[in-house]
């Protein structure tokens, strides 16, 4: 019979196992430079195996991540200097316009910011097998921070390896945490660093201070300022664990001496990147020319955004891939959210079954709340500073909190069931995480099989340009009303790879001509460009367009598709077309007094009940009246001048009304609470306007005193104006 030390060894064996076997998955998933920030520290990476030097910060474009420390970025350039790379240090690949689509929302809508084309399959080569060198070294750093959380938790819960297995699972598995640990990104080796100066301030806690503790905790701490410069909030955990010891005795000069030790061996380590900063930027730490140039702010008057970013940062904390866009479901972290509340509680509330010491727990509670103010101050001053990642260094430290909290509420007998409980429900969350989320973001349709070719609906063959056959289609619904979401099913058959990017449009038309919705992306919704087609396999696309919630109603219409390059022509059919028409559509009006109904709320003050537009479409010269039903919400003390304009591309003004709103000649500061009034406008196009179709934008100010915003109703702010709908301008002598 094996011996509890023994089982326990293999168990940890088997969560790195597991662990490293996820990091692969998710770095396989995870096309090249879709990690936050991973192409700049790919950037950084070369700068240093190419010219054996450091990258230093500048404007412009394009940029590496030359603001952090080299440590990581130095041990990259040494995995992967034997790889033979064509592309410039500081090549930029193809982008994707029309990435982040609705990146709010579960799905694989448009997840990718580049384009990823054949040259990045297996077997990898050049610049694509430095990016899965980098990020396989990344793992194996990740898998000594998961070892290290283990220890730390294994000193903290003597006698409870499940409470420490837990302890090391809760960041093992952590979607977030597997994520970058298969990318390019230096917030793992954070991890490390912040995990191993934990290990040896609770050691210190149990164990009392020495010369060796001193040495270790100055190298590492020197260490781990060459690794991410905001890793100098690990002085506090260190400062407590040192109180801690020498409070009883009043030994203050084991304090001295370790304050000494500490901070000599940190500048023998990394002094020398300060002084550089300090030569090349007038700043030690190099954040003030971090600030200049990622559009930084003071941190005074700011406080708001912590309340409104806070959700944002705990998604981000266990998992938000990409740059952000490919969320999993909020379920999953309202769930979270409670179990870590439940656990966190148990401190307070389950003090009877106290077993294990509050001093172990200081530093490690210290340095949680060290890093959640350091990220919280990186909020107020950097837009995007609400990154869980900035919080890993502390997350060894949470993980064991979270377990100390949740073992109180049992026996001795019964922790191994809490711990076992968590480590199967992390397991599954990284298994749903990567297979149901983030694997299908950013993989290609899949062929459709020969039956399913067979049984199309509306089929029809129409050859583009010889670079595909739409082969059938697939509509629903074909009634909609404003604000609702239509379903195109487009069936695509590849004829050849192109060496550019063709996008696919799906256009819903009015009878009049004028466009009700749009959508534009690349084929695959981004996943499959043109560029990495394989020409005989048939696959399906589904389009979500949006009807806007102003669109103009009833209406009748159709919806029509093709292939275009960006900037460039459509492609046409054998006929000559360079659309495909396929299914006819009505847009419902909404039931209401008044046409087109509507509730756009501007700032509480007033609402925006509907509209009606004629003609919808002009020529240049002519007049468009627009008649606007509004409502006051509320007493109002300002006066209230209403913009309309038809709007072109960048925001081109091609008509205009800006005047006050009125109702019998009173001003809105003499208005009172519910008053309906009915306003027309008139819109004169410009003689010069081109034949195109345009934006009617709309919205209310003061002048001198800027625009009123509309709020959503849970009381965000949407912008400053809305977009009503298209007016169509044409040219009849032409």
């Amino acid at each position: 019979m094996k011996s509890p030390a023994r089982i326990e060894r293999w168990a940890l064996a088997v969560l790195l196992v597991v662990y490293l076997a996820l990091v692969v998955g998710y770095s396989l998933a995870n096309p090249p430079y879709e990690s936050t920030d991973e192409l700049r520290h790919v950037r950084y990476v070369r700068h240093i195996a190419t010219y054996h030097n450091l990258p230093v910060q500048r404007a412009g474009e394009p940029r590496a991540q030359s603001h952090h420390p080299p440590l990581y970025y130095a041990l990259g350039a040494l995995a992967s200097c034997w790889v033979d790379v064509e592309q410039d240090v500081y090549y930029q690949p193809a982008e994707n316009p029309f990435w982040a689509h609705r990146y709010w929302e579960v799905g694989v809508d448009n997840k990718s910011q580049y384009v990823h084309r054949a040259d990045e399959d297996f077997p990898f080569t050049g610049i694509t097998l430095v990016v899965y060198v980098v990020r396989w070294m990344t793992g194996l750093i990740g898998a000594g921070v998961v070892w290290l959380s283990y220890r730390i938790a294994r000193h903290v819960f003597p006698g409870q390896p499940a409470l420490a297995l837990a302890s090391a699972a809760l960041v093992a598995f952590n979607p977030q945490f597997l994520y970058l640990s298969g990318a390019v990104s230096n917030d793992v080796p954070a991890a490390l660093c912040g995990a191993a100066v934990l290990l040896m301030c609770v050691r210190l806690v149990r164990e009392g201070p020495t010369v060796r503790t001193d040495v270790a905790l100055g190298i590492l701490f020197g260490l781990s300022l060459l690794t991410k410069f905001h890793l100098v909030g690990l002085l506090a955990p260190i400062a407590v664990a040192y109180l801690v010891c020498t409070w009883p005795t009043r030994d203050w000069r084991a304090g001295l001496r370790a304050a000494g030790s500490i901070l000599g061996l940190t500048a023998l380590l990394s002094g020398w990147w300060f002084f550089r900063n300090w030569r090349l930027y007038g700043d030690p730490s190099g954040m003030s020319r971090l600030n200049e140039l990622w559009a930084g702010r003071s941190a005074g008057g700011h406080w708001w955004v912590i309340g409104q970013k806070l959700p944002y940062l705990w998604s981000s904390l266990w998992g938000r891939f990409g740059y952000g866009q490919v969320p999993m479901p909020r379920s999953i972290y309202r769930g979270l959210l409670v179990f870590c509340l439940i656990a966190l509680v148990g401190h307070v509330l389950a003090r009877k079954r106290r077993f294990v010491s509050k001093f172990s727990l200081l530093p490690l509670a210290t340095a949680t709340l060290a890093f959640l103010a350091i990220v919280f101050y990186y909020m107020l001053v950097q837009p995007a500073g609400a990154m869980g990642r900035f919080l890993f260094p502390a997350l060894p430290a949470f993980g064991v909190l979270l377990m100390g909290g949740l073992g109180r509420y049992l026996p001795d007998r019964l922790r191994w069931v809490s711990g076992a409980a968590v480590i199967g429900l992390m397991v599954a969350l990284a298994v749903y995480a990567l297979v149901g989320v983030l694997g299908p973001a950013f993989a290609a349709p899949r062929p459709l099989s020969q039956a399913e070719v067979k049984s199309l609906p509306n089929p029809i063959d129409v050859n583009l340009g010889g670079v595909a056959r739409l082969l059938g289609y697939r509509v629903a619904p074909r009634e909609v009303d404003p604000g609702d979401v239509m379903e195109i099913t487009l069936y695509w058959q590849p004829l050849a790879r192109t060496e550019q990017e063709h996008a696919v449009f799906v256009h819903v038309m009015s009878d009049t001509g004028v466009m009700i919705a749009q959508r534009d992306t690349y084929p695959g919704l981004g996943r499959y460009p043109t560029t990495a087609w394989d020409p005989g396999t048939v696959f399906a696309d589904t389009y979500r367009v949006q009807i806007s919630e102003t669109a103009y109603a009833p209406d009748q219409g159709y919806v029509q598709v093709g292939l275009y390059l960006p900037n460039g022509p459509r492609l046409s059919t054998v006929e000559g077309r360079d659309a495909v028409q396929l299914a006819r559509i009505e847009v419902e009006p909404r039931p209401g007094e008044v046409p087109n109904p509507l509730e756009i709320n501007f700032g509480d003050r007033l609402a925006l009940k509907g509209y009606a537009l004629e003609p919808r479409v002009a020529q240049p010269g002519e007049t468009v009246r627009l008649t606007l039903y509004w409502q006051a919400s509320a007493s109002m003390k300002a006066n209230y001048h209403v913009f309309a304009h038809v709007l072109g591309e960048e925001n081109q003004i091609w008509a205009n009304s800006d005047s006050p709103l009125t109702a019998d000649g009173a001003r809105t500061s003499h208005w009172t609470r519910g008053m309906m009034v009915k306003e027309v406008r008139d819109l004169t196009l410009a003689e010069t306007t081109p034949p195109d179709f345009y934006d009617v934008e709309l919205g209310l100010h003061v002048p001198g005193d800027g625009r009123l915003k509309i709020l959503a109703e849970d009381g965000r702010q949407l912008g400053n104006r809305t977009l009503l709908t298209k007016v169509r301008v044409v040219r009849y002598d032409e």
